[in-house]
Order: C-alpha cells, then structure tokens, then sequence
C-alpha cells in the first residue's frame, strides 16, 4: 500500500467519527511513529510504499482509532509545551487549555527570585505541569502529587525522560497535607498549581467516546452535588504551604467561575481573577494568598 493509498482509505474508513481533517492528521501521526518517516513524505513522495516491517502496527493503529482510542495512547507518547511525555491509560492526557495555564504560571512567577522557588502540583497526572514548570525554572524545586499510583509512576518516567529533578509523590488532597511524611513545611511554597477533577457527573452524556471510555474518571469527575469539591482541597493545601503572597492557579470548569471565586475569597485569599482560553472560555483562576508569618527554613523530600 502507498501512502497516498493508505491516507485516503483511512479517512473514509474514519468518517464520521472523525471529521477528515482530523482523521488525516491522526493517520500521519501513525505513519510519523511507525515508519518513522518525516511527515512531508505524504505530499513529496505520496507514491512511497508503507514499509512490510510496520504494516502490522500500522494496522493495529488504525483499528485503535476506529475503536476511538485517543492517539496518545494508540503510541504511548505526546508532546506538552515542549517537554516529549509518555502516557497510557490510567492518566489524562495533557490539553492545551492546560498548556495556557502552564504559561500564565511561568508568566506569574518570572519575577520571583529564581534561585529560592518552591512549586507544587496538585493532581499532577503524567506529571506534564511540574515537568514544563522545572524546565522554565531549573533552579526552582518542584514536587508533584497524585492519588493515582499509576499516574505517579508515570510522572517519575517522564522526569527521567525530561531530565528533570521534580520530586513526585502520592498524597490525597482531599485529606490535609501530611507534612512529616512529605517531609513538606508551612508556609514555603511560591506556587501551587492544579488541574483537578472538574466535569460534572451529569456532563458525561456530552462527552466524546475517546475521552469517556478512555480515559481515568477519577481525574476528570466529581459529583454535581459537589462540584468545587476539589478546589475547597487546593485552597486548603495553599493556606497550609503557600508563603505570604504565594500564587494560587489553576484550571477549571468554564461554568463555575463566580462559584470558585466567592470560595477563594471566603477562604483569605485576594486578587482573585478568572482567565479566558484561547476559545474565549473562562478556563483558569488565579489568586494570592497573602497574609504575614514568619517564613521558615526548609529541608526536601527528595
């Protein structure tokens, strides 16, 4: 089979489900992984034949998509602000409303003395946050936490793989931070950061099958008759952890803005402002927790 071939059979095969730009963006991804061709052989050499020795995952690939399993995990790998990231069920997969945020937090903190930065990411995933977050402020010392023994795993894998030095661990932050056993102290933190569970049960008829049957519920949902259940959790970890004027971000469900707005004011903390993404929704909060205490000496779990 050519590859011109191989394209147009698999768009046609892939629509509806997949609109056919999509489908052939996806099926080039396939080609990119597999052959490990340039991508542009489509269009200079359309006419090449798909080599014998990857038909076989090319093949299974493709019958992944139909089953509409996210790209990222047909190949186990994607790309987050330039940091190359492995992911496989088990840990959402990074989205470039999450990228905005990361961009926002490198914005927030450029100012800050760079040499005594403290980052924390709550519900890290693959660790795409924390991982950006060292690589924009290698003197910084960054932790990340996870409930998910899986997705721990997989943000130390990818901490290697960066060459980062973020240290990883599991926790609950719907318990209080367990500071002997973290080894983390009060009020040292610069940042804290966060992509928690936001979609409501009762969003799930909306949803698209690749994420839906896919990916971890766990990291994506919480009860309706909760929906700021999370964010209660990343305000309390930054009373506890963050330094006078210490920056809260994080991202969140387009339709609680004014909800988790009051939330945060009721919980001390000021400057509080929502932020559009690039689709013009209000995806991200940010607020300062600013109150005077005396700033202690720190040691490191990792």
């Amino acid at each position: 089979m050519t590859v011109k071939d191989y394209i147009r059979k698999g768009i046609e095969e892939l629509f509806p489900l997949y609109s056919k730009e999509d489908a052939k963006s996806l099926l080039l991804l396939i080609l990119k992984h597999y052959s490990r061709w340039p991508t542009h052989v489509y269009y200079t050499d359309p006419n090449r034949m798909l080599p014998a020795s990857c038909l076989s995952d090319v093949q299974k690939a493709f019958d992944d998509l139909l089953k509409a399993r996210p790209i990222q995990y047909i190949l186990g790998e994607t790309h987050f602000e330039g940091c190359p990231l492995k992911v496989r069920e088990g840990v959402l997969i990074p989205r470039p409303e999450t990228a905005e945020l990361v961009r926002w937090a490198k914005a927030a903190c450029k100012e800050r003395p760079q040499d005594s930065l403290h980052i924390l990411d709550l519900c890290t995933g693959s660790g795409a946050i924390a991982i950006a977050l060292a690589k924009a402020f290698p003197q910084a010392k960054v932790y990340g936490v996870d409930i998910c023994e899986i997705a721990v795993e997989i943000a130390v894998e990818n901490n290697v793989l960066n060459r980062t030095e973020v240290c990883f661990f599991k926790a609950d932050i719907l318990q209080p931070p367990d500071l002997h056993r973290a080894s983390l102290l009060p009020h040292s933190f610069d940042l804290i950061i966060g992509n928690p569970p936001y979609v409501c049960e009762s969003e799930k008829a909306h949803m698209h099958p690749n994420v839906l049957n896919y990916e971890p519920h766990q990291a994506l949902f919480v009860p309706d008759h909760d929906p700021l259940l999370f964010y209660r959790a990343l305000a309390d970890w930054g009373a506890v952890l963050l330094k006078d004027n210490g920056l809260l971000l994080s991202e969140i469900n387009e339709t609680m803005g004014q909800e988790l707005t009051a939330l945060l004011a009721h919980k001390g903390y000021s400057s509080v402002q929502l932020r559009k993404d690039l689709n013009g929704k209000p995806r991200m909060c940010y607020a300062v927790r600013a109150f005077s205490t005396p700033q202690s000496s720190r040691s490191d779990p990792c």
